[in-house]
């Protein structure tokens, strides 16, 4: 306490956060200090404080021009780093707002978005940041992953991202029935021959019966190098994928030997 008033003053937020925690009752003061410990155990760890002796990211500096930061977590440590994931987005997102005007943009390419990056406020950052410099790149398994982190506001997400890229494999019902339902229903022509008793063609007719666009077993199997594209509209269609190294725009980058390629900032 005695840090934080030196440094900030006796007005500043976390002084006065602080404070309350401390004026709170014993028992229940000791399950906030549960909590923050099981929130903050990332930064307790050797590889927190061997990353803390390096220089910080300025954030200024990486809006300024086309830098990249990865950040990856491996699966055995997800449950200590989400909250420090989730904060150095969240301040890159906002700095990004406050410098959109200055020209600052952002893309957030999240990989296994429940579980590297659950963002809370993921759905204002969507909906809002495209008009104010920020573009979400957002991958899941299926929408049984979204609807275990974000609740029933996860089966929203097919509307909230305007453009959604459906790859084969999915095994989830319900994101199959979300998806097929979107697709709608057309007439298809049923077309039939009339013969005789001795088998002569005597007449042909066509009748048009309702089905689905899209059956289920089509998206979960998918077709082979496409996959299901779900546009702003909500119009479903195949497009076909194009492997990195067989296309003309992305070779040079693969080709390049590593020490020629953009520079990019791993944490």
């Amino acid at each position: 306490m005695h840090e934080l008033n030196e440094r900030h003053g006796e007005h500043h937020p976390s002084v006065s956060l602080l404070n309350g925690v401390l004026a709170t009752e014993e028992r229940e003061r000791s399950s906030i200090w549960s909590t923050a410990a099981g929130l903050f155990a990332g930064v307790r760890t050797e590889a927190a404080r061997a990353a803390a002796r390096e220089a910080p990211l300025e954030v200024d500096e990486f809006l300024r021009g086309p830098h990249q930061l990865h950040v990856v977590a491996p699966s055995r440590y997800q449950a200590v780093t989400i909250p420090l994931v989730v904060g150095l987005v969240e301040e890159l997102v906002h700095a990004t707002y406050d410098r959109h005007a200055e020209g600052a943009r952002l893309l957030l390419a999240l990989d296994e978005l429940a579980n590297v990056a659950p963002l809370p406020r993921l759905a204002s950052i969507v909906s809002e940041g495209g008009g104010q410099g920020v573009l979400t790149l957002a991958c899941l398994q299926d929408l049984s992953q979204a609807r275990a982190r974000w609740g029933t506001s996860a089966e929203g997400f097919l509307s909230l991202f305007p453009t959604t890229l459906v790859l084969p494999g999915i095994a989830d019902r319900s994101t199959l029935e979300i998806l097929r339902h979107l697709a709608g229903r057309e007439l298809a022509p049923s077309p039939s021959v009339q013969r005789d008793k001795k088998g002569r063609t005597v007449g042909h007719s066509t009748t048009w019966i309702e089905r689905d666009r899209v059956t289920l077993s089509e998206l979960a199997q998918g077709r082979e190098g496409q996959a299901m594209g779900l546009d702003a509209h909500n119009h479903l269609k195949w497009v076909q994928l194009t492997p990195a190294y067989r296309d003309q725009r992305f070779r040079p980058y693969l080709e390049r030997p590593s020490r020629e390629r953009p520079a990019s900032r791993e944490r």
